[in-house]
């Protein structure tokens, strides 16, 4: 894949990891191998992060796809009620100025197409509008009819520091497992490989060729029917290998899932496992869930309390349990390893 060519949409925001460095000359198939395997990851694991939560209560004007996304890839959205289009609106934005003594944005950039500015719209123009907001601050702004124009931010968490980093590093290390162990299994068809000359190169290649495709017979010519002209080396594929790798990539897909809040059993132990062990687990678990959970809680009950006279219905946000599911059947598609699947009733139980 050139340098020109990176994709679009979310795809764009995981060139960093993917295309970063690329160059002529490491630009191999066994590289792109890689890429495609790492982009398939990250992808997988953006669209568990983005189906984490279900909202309820929504106008038609905010869409929840939009909210995820834009939170996980921008780290902050701004809701507003906007004049022109008379609707509450959840827009990507920047903060702007200076913060207050709570480390609050007093005012916030809105841009993007379709805005309008002073009553004139920039789409299709060929340019974005830049929006300039006043934040809403609870201490400041009390009386209803000023506080109903001001702009309410809401962060992915406390640090509002967006998640891509866990799903890039989580990504780039099960694709570099994922990897280890296709090479493996290729090299499991043959253990050592042949030491020869580059008179008998040819028909080196060739014998590996017919390896590759399962020929029961290979045919051995030329200068090859002789043993003296090749040596064998051994590339030392240990079989227990597998297995430990294939454990140690659920243990990191189970990493990744629990820092996003995600349910996740130890799915490597061969025996059972006790009401106890779920239960740390699913604390680690409900953890790290309210760590982003409670961050859009608190933007929603400011923006209930600001603009509930003009909303038909309340907002709410919980955690999608649905998820989990999907987690586990992305897992399997995936390739990690499912092992000890007796473990539910435990868990359910528990």
């Amino acid at each position: 894949m050139s340098a020109n060519k990176r994709g679009s949409g979310m795809f764009s925001y995981f060139n960093v990891g993917l295309f970063g460095g690329q160059t002529n000359f490491n630009n191999t198939p066994a590289v792109q191998r890689e890429r495609y395997i790492h982009a398939m990851l990250e992808r997988n694991i953006a669209e568990l992060a983005v189906n984490r939560f279900k909202w309820d209560g929504l106008p038609d004007s905010v869409d929840p796809r939009f909210l995820e996304v834009a939170l996980l890839t921008n780290g902050l959205v701004v809701w507003y009620w906007d004049d022109a289009f008379n609707k509450l609106l959840a827009v990507k934005a920047s903060s702007t100025g200076y913060v207050n003594f709570q480390d609050q944005p007093t005012a916030f950039t809105v841009v993007g197409p379709g805005l309008k500015t002073n009553g004139i719209e920039s789409a299709g123009k060929g340019f974005n509008a830049g929006k300039y907001l006043a934040a809403y601050i609870p201490s400041v702004h009390a009386e209803a009819a000023d506080r109903q124009r001001k702009a309410i931010p809401m962060w992915p968490n406390y640090f509002r520091q967006s998640e891509l980093d866990i799903i890039q590093i989580y990504a780039s290390r099960l694709a570099t497992i994922e990897r280890t162990l296709e090479i493996n299994s290729k090299n499991a068809r043959r253990t050592k490989i042949l030491k020869t000359t580059a008179d008998t190169q040819l028909s080196v290649v060739n014998a590996n060729r017919q390896i590759d495709e399962g020929i029961e017979a290979v045919q051995v010519t030329g200068a090859m029917r002789d043993g003296d002209f090749v040596e064998a080396l051994d590339l030392g594929i240990n079989p227990d290998s597998y297995d430990k790798l294939s454990i140690l990539r659920t243990r990191w897909w189970n990493e990744c899932m629990g820092l996003l809040g995600i349910d996740n059993a130890n799915q490597d132990k061969k025996e059972r496992l006790v009401a106890a062990e779920v239960g740390a687990n699913d604390t680690q678990t409900d953890s790290m869930r309210f760590v982003n959970l409670n961050a859009r809680k608190i933007a929603l009950e400011q923006i209930n309390d600001v603009f509930g006279d003009k909303l038909d219905n309340e907002i709410t946000v919980e955690f999608n349990v649905e998820v989990e599911a999907q987690a586990q059947q992305v897992a399997a598609m995936s390739g990690v390893n499912q092992e000890g699947a007796n473990n539910a009733d435990v868990h359910a139980g528990a």
